[in-house]
């Protein structure tokens, strides 16, 4: 079998065109995460109280009429971006077929990076910062790269 340059070439080209759009939408993803932790306290307790109307009745399926609150809602946030860049992660990694315990630890300690990064960011903002949300970040971001992970597995196994 001889070398073929074209396709090779054609491969690094896909390779990076998949590399750029994920780098792209990460990129968006922080910038949306580190946006919400500049703001001052009242305009993030005005879009809190905003989404709390918004996802209330959804929200009281699962915890009962009048059990939702403003709290309740930031913390569903920090957990749902940060599965989001979890999913975003994995699914990068699974892309560029690069899936290995190594890849999975990398996911995991960028996510917490940025978790503490989050959190030093809303202590510029006089917000303040707590371990407890740097924890909620990290596990919405593993629960994001698990889930990929654990399709992508199952696909897998379908397919033979």
């Amino acid at each position: 079998m001889g070398y073929d340059m074209q396709s090779n070439h054609l491969g690094i080209r896909k390779h990076r065109h998949t590399f750029l759009i994920y780098a792209i939408l990460i990129g968006a993803v922080l910038a949306f995460i580190w946006g919400n932790s500049l703001e001052s306290i009242p305009v993030s307790q005005e879009k809190s109280l905003g989404i709390l109307k918004l996802v209330s009745p959804l929200l009281e399926v699962f915890v009962g009429k009048g059990n939702v609150t403003d709290h309740l809602v930031r913390k569903l946030a920090h957990f749902c971006e940060y599965g989001f860049l979890g999913v975003l992660l994995a699914s990068f990694v699974v892309a560029r077929r690069r899936v290995g315990l190594q890849s999975i630890a990398n996911c995991l300690s960028f996510s917490l990076a940025v978790a503490v990064a989050d959190e030093a960011i809303q202590i510029l903002s006089n917000r303040g910062s707590q371990v407890s949300d740097v924890l909620l970040d990290f596990a919405g971001a593993a629960c994001g790269l698990m889930g990929v992970l654990l399709v992508w597995r199952l696909a897998g196994k379908a397919r033979k």
